[in-house]
């Protein structure tokens, strides 16, 4: 029965860390993780094409997409980043899509230590289709859809212990608005506010071989989410170097995630895929979704002043 379908819903809403839109590669999506990690790319440019289906062997999938562009220094220690999310969840066809901006400024304390602030403004429309749905009691929907803005912030710091390791560490505070989601004109429904906290050590083993155990521990209201997890790096050496990635992860209670990729020249592929292990492996047989990120990273081009010779005139 569709009344079925929407208590499913209602479920999965629940376990995935309530309203809120998450992704199994973490570090990848800064705007999602913490603002003040937009920009930390190694180069001045940076953008991420970034997709996760999951629930199609249960529901109607649950897909989420963003596309973002990040620049780092476009003036010194200021840094500022763009992102489109759009996110279509079962049969409800319960939809959020808009635009995140983000602004960061770095400070560096020290040589080796780097402070962040970072600041995002969003503004999303909500939208819902209750034609699937049957309902046991009448219910006063009279807004479809909805805009709302929304306000982070968040603060990281990048140390250098020593050449070969860099510990990241970060806390995020999202909807500090509390912006309101109700579907009708009488009662006020507000977006939890929500607490990330990360931290990501780099370890280079080898000039060849690098090592990165990370978690991230998220709150909002009585939902919590804990994922620990650990990537590896190897670099193969050629014409063209090719940086293998690989890794894994776990998402207590909820799903263990395997990833793996490539880079080659600026450009990176990463592919995920998250084992239920929930409650919901009697319906979902284990199965999660797949969840890919195509990230590339490129230098500003500096323009080269050529100076001329002048040659002397010369006398007679």
């Amino acid at each position: 029965m569709r009344i079925i379908a929407l208590i499913m819903i209602l479920s999965f809403a629940e376990n995935s860390c309530a309203q809120d839109i998450h992704f199994s590669q973490f570090l990848t999506n800064s705007f999602v993780l913490n603002p003040a990690m937009v920009g930390v790319q190694k180069n001045d440019y940076k953008a991420t094409l970034h997709r996760k289906s999951q629930w199609a062997s249960v529901s109607v999938p649950f897909t989420t997409f963003t596309l973002a562009f990040e620049r780092k220094n476009i003036l010194p220690s200021h840094s500022i980043g763009l992102q489109f999310l759009n996110d279509i969840a079962g049969d409800s066809r319960f939809k959020t899509s808009g635009l995140n901006f983000t602004y960061v400024k770095s400070v560096a304390t020290r040589t080796e230590n780097t402070f962040r602030l970072g600041a995002e403004f969003g503004l999303f429309q909500r939208s819902i289709v209750v034609d699937d749905l049957v309902f046991n009691n009448t219910e006063n929907l009279s807004n479809f859809n909805f805009t709302f803005p929304d306000i982070s912030l968040g603060m990281a710091n990048q140390f250098f212990l020593n050449k070969d390791l860099l510990l990241e560490t970060g806390i995020a505070f999202f909807h500090i608005n509390k912006p309101n989601q109700s579907f009708t004109d009488v009662d006020a429904t507000r977006l939890n506010q929500k607490i990330n906290f990360h931290t990501a050590l780099n370890y280079a083993y080898t000039d060849n071989l690098s090592i990165q155990p990370k978690l991230v521990f998220s709150s909002q209201d009585t939902d919590k989410e804990f994922l620990l997890g650990c990537d590896i790096n190897y670099l193969l050496e050629g014409e063209n170097d090719i940086l293998l990635k690989s890794g894994i992860a776990d998402r207590l209670n909820d799903a263990f995630i395997l990833y793996f990729g490539a880079e080659i020249n600026y450009l990176s592929c990463v592919v995920s895929y998250d084992v239920n292990t929930s409650s919901l492996t009697n319906a979902s047989n284990n199965k999660g979704g797949f969840e890919f990120a195509l990230v590339y990273h490129w230098k500003s081009k500096k323009k080269i002043k050529i100076v001329e010779k002048e040659i002397c005139p010369r006398y007679l």
